[in-house]
C-alpha cells in the first residue's frame, strides 16, 4: 500500500481536528457581541441556507416559487449561528490550505529556479574550462609547429655548412688512425 494515501486522508481529519477548538469558540464568542451575530454570522447563513435550498431543489427538478424556498430555508437563530461559525471557520480553514499551497509552489519553483541556475552555472563553468582548454591545445600545436620548423631550418643549416664536412676530413688527416676515418666515413655518408 502507497503511504501517501493514508497521510492524503489523514491530514485533513487532523486539521478539521485542529480547527474543531476554533469553532466553538467563535461560536460561544459571536453570541457575546450583537454586531456579529446581527450584521454578519446570521445573515451570512441564511442567505447560504437559502442558496443550498434553491440548488438542491434545482438539482432534484423540483420548481418552487421565491416564498415557497424562504419557507424551506427558515432556520433559527442557534442554527443560524452554528452554520455562520461553521462557515467562517470552514472558509478560514480553505484559505489557510490556499495559503499553505501557495507557499509550498513558491518554494519548489524558487528551489526550482536555484536548482536551474546552478544547472546553468555549471554548464557555463564547464564549457569555459573545454575552450580554454582548446585554446591551450592551439597554443601547443603551434610551439610544435613553429619548433619544428626551427629544427628543420637549423638542420638545412648544419648540412649546408661548408666548414662541417671539411673539419671532419682535416681531424681524420691529422689523427691518422682507423677509428676516426672510419667515423668520417661514417658522418659524410
Amino acid at each position: 500500500m502507497v503511504l501517501g494515501i493514508p497521510i492524503a486522508k489523514l491530514v485533513p481529519e487532523l486539521f478539521k481536528a485542529m480547527t474543531k477548538p476554533m469553532v466553538n469558540g467563535l461560536k460561544r464568542n459571536v453570541r457575546k457581541s450583537p454586531f456579529w451575530k446581527d450584521r454578519v454570522f446570521i445573515p451570512m447563513a441564511q442567505h447560504y441556507n437559502k442558496a443550498s435550498v434553491r440548488v438542491r431543489l434545482w438539482n432534484q427538478g423540483i420548481h418552487r416559487n421565491k416564498e415557497q424556498v424562504e419557507r424551506s430555508a427558515r432556520m433559527s437563530e442557534e442554527a443560524a449561528l452554528e452554520l455562520g461559525a461553521e462557515i467562517v471557520a470552514n472558509t478560514t480553514t480553505f484559505i489557510i490550505g490556499l495559503m499553505a499551497i501557495l507557499m509550498q509552489q513558491s518554494i519548489a519553483s524558487a528551489t526550482e529556479k536555484k536548482k536551474e541556475f546552478e544547472e546553468n552555472a555549471e554548464s557555463k563553468r564547464i564549457e569555459s574550462a573545454i575552450l580554454d582548454i582548446r585554446r591551450q591545445v592551439l597554443d601547443l600545436g603551434l610551439t610544435v609547429e613553429q619548433l619544428d620548423a626551427r629544427m628543420r631550418e637549423m638542420n638545412r643549416t648544419i648540412t649546408a655548412m661548408k666548414s662541417y664536412n671539411q673539419a671532419s676530413t682535416e681531424v681524420a688527416a691529422n689523427n691518422g688512425s682507423d677509428k676516426v676515418s672510419i667515423k668520417v666515413k661514417h658522418n659524410s655518408s
